[in-house]
């Protein structure tokens, strides 16, 4: 990939939508393509019907934030493709529910040298769909945001230090009637906050469908939120400051849901489990050149913290899962450290995002 696309854009919701469908039309189209591609060939799902779903849900979203339809209207708007595509763009992680494994988080407390991190692993065909989003909607905080083109929202940071980091949860409470997206609109809410505290008011009334785990920060806070449809829970870090997430339940309560799922991967566990290894060895002092070397691990290759394509799968290359990027966010500097693609192949760039 080249030079990634950077996309500003201040006021109303609708406005920064369209700015942000204006100036990454390409990439929005070309991203529902690959979706169209992937839910069909590896999932038999036929998009016109996703589009009758996902709108029949549409007042699920309106009901919990108006704004997050307006925006997703203007970036429609911007990019001349259907509000309806865009919709369903925006529910693909619940569409696509039943193979969830991806991911892996680490939050460091620090004073402040706090940070939060992720390795961020979903379909190679969408790799080079990234932009980087910045944008204050009237009233509200500036964000920062890495997104697929089209979604609302993703891993990201804005100006009062609240960062996002996102892991792929699965539990049997999952699926249903779409409900609110968990990923672009929950996460797009949470990264419009000013206050820490109006995070838990959203994760606790929010009607969702699917699970999800939120590494959150607030400068030299860090707190992980796990979510099952039903209900939530909260994980601190450690006596060293650290939490690692990959995807599966770590917190006492949920744990149980672990072995209740079918098809849950193996590699979930050992990428945990490597993480935390990787951690006593550094004496659980971390710093970003250190995690850097982490997040490019690559011990039970393929499926490893830097997760490459397994060419022994029969399947188009455009629907195996890969790491498509690296991203350290400094919650108390407002600093950003990234790669496109695998970190293993590339330096990271270090962008301050305000």
């Amino acid at each position: 990939m080249g030079k990634i696309i950077e996309i500003s854009a201040e006021g109303k919701p609708f406005h920064i939508g369209k700015v942000y469908g204006e100036r990454s039309r390409e990439l929005i189209s070309k991203n529902i393509e690959t979706y169209k591609t992937i839910f069909l060939h590896k999932y038999g799902l036929e998009w016109k019907k996703l589009v009758e779903k996902a709108y029949k849900s549409m007042e699920e979203i309106s009901s919990f934030n108006a704004d997050a339809i307006e925006f997703m209207k203007g970036i429609a708007d911007g990019s001349g493709i259907s509000f309806n595509d865009i919709l369903v763009l925006n529910y693909r992680y619940e569409i696509i529910f039943s193979e969830r494994s991806s991911c892996t988080s680490i939050g460091f407390l620090n004073g402040e040298n706090t940070f939060i991190a992720q390795n961020w692993d979903l379909y190679a065909g969408i790799e080079d769909n990234t932009v980087n989003l910045r944008y204050r909607i009237s009233g509200g905080p500036t964000v920062f945001t890495q997104v697929e083109a089209g979604a609302l929202t993703h891993r990201g940071l804005n100006s009062e230090g609240i960062g996002l980091c996102i892991n792929a949860l699965r539990s049997k409470e999952d699926g249903g009637k779409l409900k609110v997206p968990a990923i672009t609109v929950l996460g797009w809410s949470i990264l419009n906050c000013r206050k820490f505290s109006k995070i838990f008011d959203l994760v606790k009334d929010v009607k969702r469908n699917s699970s999800i785990n939120f590494l959150l920060a607030k400068k030299d806070f860090i707190v992980d939120l796990e979510l099952t449809p039903k209900d939530f829970e909260y994980i601190e870090v450690d006596d060293n400051g650290i939490v690692v997430h990959t995807n599966h339940f770590i917190s006492y309560r949920f744990k149980e849901l672990n072995a209740d799922l079918k098809g849950l991967s193996g590699d979930t566990f050992v990428r945990e489990i490597r993480a935390k290894q990787l951690i006593r060895k550094l004496n659980h002092s971390l710093n970003i050149e250190n995690v850097k070397e982490i997040f490019r691990d690559h011990f039970d290759y393929p499926s490893s913290i830097c997760r490459h394509i397994d060419e022994t799968v029969d399947q188009d290359s455009i629907s195996k899962i890969k790491t498509l990027g690296s991203t350290i966010l400094e919650t108390c500097k407002n600093i950003c450290h990234y790669t496109i693609g695998n970190p293993c192949k590339s330096d990271y760039i270090t962008s301050k995002t305000f």
